[in-house]
């Protein structure tokens, strides 16, 4: 290429043509300008010799880097050492101990592409696509298509849109050449042939640097697929150990939730009884409860009145609306229904909400579930069975009428004759019931009175 200044060569087109104009020289290349200005101007002659062409060519030597090193360094090492091959050093100088070497670095306004095999092409993932399945599609093993993608992290993360490397001829193991390493010391280092790495590549090995890719045929990522599975393995029980760490912390929040919610019902049944025992002995229940049971003599009384009215007209032995006791047999009276039992309610008492909307038109006798229930009376069975007073006996005897309410169970029939102290069931808390207890209930003329006027 030759170079000329424009404005120099400007310059002399300029006065040549001046001076032809002036008649000042021949256009003759021989002519001579005058002695004063033979002086000032390059001679005519001259402006129409061309000037020597210069050719420049592009360095392609990178920079050299100069350094002393140790009589034990080889040139292999250091070329190595800076990622360049070992024809990039030579040595400059030497003595005992010592070598002043030159290493040439790759020229940094040169650059290209990263080599890489013709024979592995890209696939691009699509939607619901799987390791195996694209291993299946093309016709590869998953050990083979891994060998290619040394960059997997797992076996079944795979997202829509990346790319995977496909082998389409050799089968092998596509590495990276990285600084410090080249072809020949991959090749080597893996135990690959190099005649078949050089066909894989369609290149010389030695004309492969850092950065390029090199397949290495015949080469398998084993324990690649085996760290893989591991991996797996150690995410799969990470997700059970965290699944069971759920389970159980929400089995303690539950369980404390229930311990809560049972405290609070704790404390408020507590609440409940305290309110109860502070109206049991408070003076104006004291007041009601003397007013009902001067109310139940008087009705007991008037009962009796009318019974032995009603036994007067009557003839026979068995006077009617007698009531027998097994205990004393003397009429009038009645047994105890129960041989152990706590009174917790009385004849019209309104200890709790159910009995100030119903009257509770006879006693609460407490006693443990199962406990046996026996006549007060003699009697027949006029109903056995689910009624008024969850699972209930009633007996009849003449005028009069005894009911057992709340059995868990019943032990006798309809129609059936009882005697006093027979069992007819057992306690138990069937129907409106807040705890096992029996209701015990007597009737005179369909009018309920008060038991315990007539119990001894």
């Amino acid at each position: 290429m030759t170079v000329l200044s424009d404005a120099r060569r400007s310059a002399r087109s300029l006065i040549g043509a001046a001076l032809l104009c002036a008649g000042l020289f021949p256009a003759q290349a021989s002519a001579t300008l005058p002695e004063p200005l033979a002086g000032m101007f390059t001679a005519p002659s001259d402006l129409f010799v061309p000037e020597p062409e210069v050719t420049l060519q592009p360095d392609t030597r990178g920079p050299a880097l100069q350094l002393v090193t140790g009589g034990q360094t080889t040139a292999k090492a250091l070329a190595r050492r800076y990622g360049v091959t070992a024809g990039a050093v030579r040595t400059l100088n030497s003595g005992p101990g010592w070598r002043l070497r030159e290493v040439r670095l790759p020229h940094p306004g040169v650059a290209r592409a990263p080599a890489r095999p013709t024979s592995v092409q890209g696939y691009t993932v699509r939607p619901g696509d799987t390791l195996s399945g694209v291993a299946t599609r093309h016709g590869l093993s998953m050990v083979d298509l891994l060998s290619v993608n040394l960059d997997r992290q797992s076996l079944d993360t795979l997202r829509a849109g990346e790319t995977l490397n496909i082998p389409t001829r050799e089968r092998g193991l596509l590495v990276r050449i990285k600084p410090g390493q080249s072809a020949l010391s991959l090749i080597a280092g893996y135990g690959a042939d190099l005649v078949a790495t050089a066909r894989a590549n369609d290149v010389l090995p030695t004309e492969l640097h850092v950065g390029d890719e090199l397949l290495l045929p015949g080469i398998r990522a084993e324990s690649f697929r085996q760290q893989l599975l591991a991996a797996r393995e150690a995410e799969r029980r990470a997700q059970l150990a965290y699944a069971r760490q759920q389970k159980y912390e929400e089995y303690l929040a539950w369980q404390q939730d229930r311990e809560r919610q049972r405290l609070q019902e704790k404390y408020a049944r507590q609440e409940k009884y305290e309110a109860y025992l502070a109206w049991k002995n408070s003076p104006e229940r004291q007041r009601q409860q003397a007013a009902y049971e001067r109310q139940a003599r008087y009705e007991a009384a008037q009962a009796a009145a009318r019974q032995r009215t009603s036994a007067a007209v009557q003839q026979g032995a068995s006077l009617p609306g007698r009531v027998q006791t097994a205990s004393t047999n003397r009429m009038g009276g009645l047994a105890w229904p129960l041989r152990s039992f706590t009174l917790t309610s009385r004849f019209a008492e309104r200890d709790i909400a159910f009995h100030r909307e119903v009257f509770h038109g006879g006693i609460d006798l407490a006693a443990p579930f199962g406990t046996p229930i026996y006549a007060a009376s003699d009697g027949t069975v006029s109903a056995s069975g689910y009624g008024a007073f969850g699972l209930n006996v009633w007996t009849v005897n003449g005028t009069s009428t005894v009911i057992y309410g709340h059995m868990s169970r019943t032990a006798v029939v309809p129609g059936q004759t009882v005697h006093t102290g027979q069992v007819l069931g057992y306690v138990g808390c069937t129907g409106v019931c807040t705890g096992p207890h029996l209701h015990f209930e007597v009737r005179l003329g369909g009018q309920a009175v008060d038991p315990l006027a007539l119990l001894p």
